[in-house]
């Protein structure tokens, strides 16, 4: 309340001050070919001395008495003007600037959240990505417009990708809250970036550095991208857009599936069948389905029926494929629709654009979709002169999808397997067929006699019988207020509320196979043959509701001077708070009737008796989930930097921030993060004379930013369950001790930077260096068994990460024909430094043993993501049994090799993730066609293949297709590393193979990402001035590798099923 009376009362002082000055002079400063505002042109009044600097709209103001005065203006990279102006004016003054004959880097606008900068005035490192490098990628998601060209930027294919699919300069935790910050509008966003609208957006920064990112604290460990949506521009007419594009993208193909083939899956269901495999099954307890293949021949044995009927279902079985069926009933051609519609416009006091979205997306699964509505509404107005600005703006997203459940995944031959390949799913005049699932046929015919339901399962009526349908709402509404104070010093207050609800929910009809079943199973039967039912007939409705809200604010006061000797002064301060709230409820529903909107009640408590297994029992499922988090955040931040002459620069920024996550000695002790940074524009020297490259900066940063786990806190955690399954009571479990001392992870930061660009613009580029220190990471340390925790999370790890950045432009040709050039490369070496838990060396063998992959494990002085092996010595020439090292010597000691196995015995291939990558893009020009094509590459990693699991396949469960390539006779051993198939099943034999080196592979590739065509309609065609700019274009994405170091069908990064292709058609008109 203080702080509100004493800005109030500055507010009336300077208003009162300034009525007496009624000679104002205000101009703005614009680029002469686009019109765009000039942020940071300098304007001097000559006779006085007087300086200006243009605000973020390129205006800037003077109180001068009446005469004739010269004004001076320059901008960085543009030719300096001298007007003469009277006062008073009669109409606020336009100025425009011409671009020197070569365009320097310096002109880049760069946007940090707080404010927007000229280049020249940035000490970290930034890369910015404008609206052209955005809208040249088809894609409805933002994710994938920044793949492949932002520096340092990587999206990871490999391994656990849900964890974090973005990575900027690496991870700088050990924790799951890796994803940079992303800030929209001057706020933090905490929704999903697939929720924004492509089209909406104007620019992209992404913060790399402390310089860069270290104001926004806490939060900004993993890097900053910074997201500046589309507005009105003033004095300008109203401006229609339209952006429309349709995208057909390749259907998977299900023969790229590495699993065993028809003819290998008979011939081992045979082989298992004479073996007996199958004979306890036949009389089990539980009545386990089995394949018509198994059926055929016990019909076969028994007399049933002959031999030669058994043999011809058998070859006629070999005859089917499933693969077929699902390319020809489930996958198609997925069909993307983006459309937008843009109104924009402004006068002298107020700006506008409204924007209106809609996503239409029919999935590569047939009965799936999902689409997407996007409204954008944008308000700039401006009073008292421009001294006093208001902002409003309102964003809504509402997208639906449906889920059929008819993937390849979805039709299962029992819960632990999926269904036999020669399955058919309709007969040749198209009519459904049933499949075998979860029990053998003869059980369900018998039951179904005794009135139970319906028990077969036909997978393609089923579809539509058992939807998942999702319903997410996102908006957010922003309010600011800017005012001029002062000359130079202007007080910003912004506000915003976000808001997401979603609904998923998943209705199983009566007639769906899953109902059915389920309340067949619970079905009782009394000694007389009378049915009761613990689950009611009728549907089933589950569902989960989640909702999260933020208010978010923040107090911000400006302050820009520029001296006549060559200073320039910015500063910014403030203060923000912000509370979010999120809450997700779950269920389950039984009996229930869509049109009577009535469910029935159950008893999740008793064990029922089940249908299916005559000795065992159990417990309804009950899918009743309840969470809830708050979290509160404040932050006091300062931003300040000094240039003299254009030549010399230094930055300092600091933010202090406290929350409920923290503990209460962090909140009260910590130091603040910080960060400073120096500028020095080498080509502004007088001792320099490098006439040919006429810009050259050199920069350096070094600051600490910071990362908040969310998944802990300073208090005593629990985590709350139903009932124990034993004691039926409701039970907890500490999850955490509590920790007065938790604070945030913080990541000191040094980078170097080097800018350079050559007379004729045609070569420029940014060369960084850069080294990171992870520390106060939070890691896992053993605790005191005796307490009832296993492990104590906290402030005990570091990392190290160091690494380079290049961007490289070239204009190659210059003229009607052009022809350019970007080159981004970046490499990147990480490894733990400290970290006190045990390393569990099972664990780092099994993770990725069924494709792709690194071990996420923390292993002091490797990288957090790593390929481990254990030595493979080939295979025995006589039995085809794989060969392991034991204590040095080769050995086929499987369980021992396994369980004796070391860090130091297991071999270390390298990181799981690229530690080089980048792109080369090349665009070519000519009389209205653009060609551009994008080519990237990774280097440096390793990845694991997967590969045969006798077990499974002993187990009648499939396979995989390296099956038929595995050793059958001596010599084999020459021309293939697959192990024979062993007589007895041995779990320990096939972990070690399938941990082995033999199955680790290089990843680095090169492959052929995009290519674009483009034709834009010259002004000389549009006579009519209809529009003021129409393209039309073709976009194709996923091309196919050039090069890749495995000599295996893998893909390195998507394993044997490759990208799918697409190509897209498109265009882009301004009326």
């Amino acid at each position: 309340m203080k702080n509100l009376l004493v800005l109030i009362f500055v507010l009336a002082c300077s208003s009162l001050e300034l009525c007496g000055q009624n000679l104002q002079v205000v101009g703005r400063v614009q680029d002469q070919t686009s019109r765009e505002a000039l942020i940071g042109a300098s304007v001097r009044v000559m006779e006085s001395g007087t300086g200006k600097i243009t605000n973020e709209e390129g205006v800037f103001r003077f109180q001068l008495d009446p005469g004739t005065y010269t004004l001076q203006i320059s901008y960085l990279g543009y030719t300096a003007r001298e007007i003469e102006v009277e006062v008073p004016l009669s109409e606020e003054l336009t100025i425009l600037l011409m671009p020197e004959d070569f365009e320097l880097g310096g002109v880049e606008v760069l946007a940090t959240g707080y404010q927007e900068i000229p280049k020249s005035r940035a000490s970290g490192s930034f890369v910015s990505l404008n609206e052209e490098l955005v809208d040249r990628r088809v894609s409805t998601n933002l994710i994938d417009r920044m793949e492949d060209v932002t520096s340092g930027l990587i999206l990871n294919r490999t391994g656990d990708v849900g964890r974090d699919p973005i990575s900027i300069r690496g991870r700088s935790t050990l924790g799951r809250f890796s994803q940079p910050l992303i800030v929209i509008d001057n706020f933090p966003y905490d929704g999903n970036l697939e929720d924004i609208n492509p089209n909406d957006v104007s620019s992209i920064t992404v913060l790399r550095d402390a310089a860069a990112a270290s104001i926004w604290g806490a939060r900004a460990g993993n890097g900053v991208i910074v997201i500046t949506t589309k507005s009105g521009k003033n004095n300008q007419a109203t401006r229609v857009s339209f952006t429309g594009n349709v995208n057909w993208i390749q259907p998977t193909d299900p023969f790229l599936a590495p699993n065993l083939g028809v003819d290998d899956y008979i011939d081992v269901e045979e082989m298992l069948f004479g073996q007996g495999f199958y004979t306890a099954l036949e009389s089990d307890f539980g009545n386990e389905v089995l394949s018509p293949v198994v059926e055929t021949l016990i019909e076969k044995r028994d007399g049933l029926i002959s031999a030669s009927e058994a043999d011809a279902r058998i070859a006629a079985f070999r005859s089917y494929d499933l693969r077929n069926e699902l390319k020809q009933y489930i996958y198609r051609p997925q069909l993307n629709q983006q459309y937008n519609l843009g109104i924009a416009g402004g006068g002298n006091y107020h700006t506008y654009r409204i924007s209106l979205g809609f996503d239409d997306i029919r999935p590569e699964i047939s009965g799936d979709a999902s689409n997407r509505i996007t409204l954008s509404l944008k308000n700039d107005f401006s009073f008292l002169s421009d001294k006093l600005k208001v902002q409003t703006a309102f964003y809504g997203v509402k997208s639906k999808s449906t889920d059929a459940h008819m993937a390849a995944d979805d039709i299962t031959f029992s819960s632990y397997a999926g269904t036999y390949p020669y399955a058919r799913l309709a007969d040749d005049s198209g009519t459904p067929l049933p499949l075998n699932r979860d029990y053998r046929n003869s059980f369900k015919e018998e039951m179904e006699t005794l009135g139970f339901l319906d028990w077969s399962f036909v997978p393609l009526e089923e579809r539509g019988r058992s939807n998942s349908n999702s319903v997410r709402d996102d908006w957010r509404v922003n309010l600011g207020l800017t005012y001029e104070v002062l000359p130079g010093l202007s007080v910003q207050a912004l506000y915003q509320y976000w808001q997401n609800t979603g609904l998923t929910e998943r209705q199983y009809q009566d007639n769906s196979y899953d109902a059915r079943n389920l309340i067949n199973q619970f079905t009782q039967m009394a000694e007389e043959g009378a049915l009761s039912y613990a689950i009611p007939y009728g549907g089933i409705y589950n569902y989960s509701n989640s909702r999260a809200n933020s208010h978010s604010g923040r107090l911000q006061a400006n302050y820009a001077k520029d001296w006549e000797q060559g200073w320039k002064l910015n500063v910014l301060a403030g203060a923000e708070v912000k509370a979010l709230e999120s809450n997700a409820f779950s269920g389950r529903y039984y009996g229930y009737n869509p049109e009577l909107a009535t469910t029935q009640v159950v008893d999740y408590v008793s064990l029922f008796p089940l249908s299916t297994n005559s000795f065992a029992t159990a417990r309804i499922p009950n899918t009743d989930g309840i969470s809830l988090m708050r979290d509160r955040f404040y932050s006091g931040f300062a931003n300040a930097s000094l240039m003299y002459q254009e030549r010399y620069l230094l930055t300092l920024s600091a933010r202090k921030d406290a929350s409920n996550l923290f503990g209460v000695a962090a909140n009260q002790k910590a130091v603040p993060l910080w960060s400073a940074g120096l500028g020095w524009t080498l080509s502004e020297e007088g001792f320099y004379h490098w006439n040919w490259m006429p810009f050259m900066k050199l920069r350096a940063s070094y600051g600490y930013n910071g990362n908040v786990d969310r998944s802990l806190t300073a208090f005593t955690t629990a985590r709350s369950t139903t009932f124990n399954p034993i004691t039926q009571i409701p039970y907890s479990i500490i999850v955490n001790p509590p920790n007065e001392n938790l604070r945030w992870e913080r990541i000191k930061i040094l980078n170097l930077g080097l800018d350079w660009e050559n007379r004729s613009g045609r070569i420029m580029g940014t060369f960084e260096v850069y080294k990171k220190e992870g520390l106060d990471l939070i890691g896992t340390v053993p605790y005191a068994p005796s307490t009832g925790i296993t492990a104590f999370s906290g402030n005990n790890a570091a990392t190290q990460t160091q690494g380079f950045d290049l961007s490289l432009e070239t204009v190659n040709l210059k003229g009607k024909f052009t022809w350019s050039s970007v080159l981004l490369l970046s490499g990147i070496k990480e490894k733990v430094t400290s970290y006190e838990d045990e390393i569990n060396v099972s664990n780092l063998l099994n993770y990725g043993i069924n494709g792709l992959g690194g071990a996420y494990f923390p292993i002091e002085g490797r990288p957090l993501f790593g390929v481990y092996s254990l030595p493979w010595e080939g295979l025995n020439p006589e039995t085809g049994d794989p060969v392991g090292l034991l204590d040095g010597e080769a050995s086929e000691e499987y369980r021992e090799i396994i369980n004796e196995a070391t860090l130091e015995s297991l071999v270390y291939h390298g990181p799981a993730r690229p530690t080089v990558f980048g792109s080369f893009r090349n665009t070519l020009s000519f009389q209205g066609f653009t060609l551009s094509a994008n080519i990237s590459y990774r280097f440096g990693y390793f990845f694991r293949r997967s590969s045969v699991q006798y077990e499974s396949i002993l187990q009648g469960r499939g396979g995989h297709s390296d099956y038929s390539l595995r050793w059958q006779e001596a010599g084999d051993e020459l021309i293939t590393q697959v192990p024979s198939m062993p007589e007895e099943r041995d779990a320990f034999r096939d972990q070690f193979y399938r941990s082995s080196s033999v199955l680790v592979e290089k990843g680095d590739h090169i492959r052929l990402q995009d290519i674009r065509l483009g034709y834009k309609i010259p002004s000389s065609s549009n006579k009519a001035g209809m529009f003021n700019n129409a393209e039309f274009y073709l976009y194709a994405n996923n091309l196919g590798m050039i090069w890749k170091a495995t000599d295996t069908d893998w893909d390195p990064d998507f394993g044997t099923f490759k990208p799918r292709k697409s190509i897209a058609v498109g265009v882009q008109l301004d009326f």
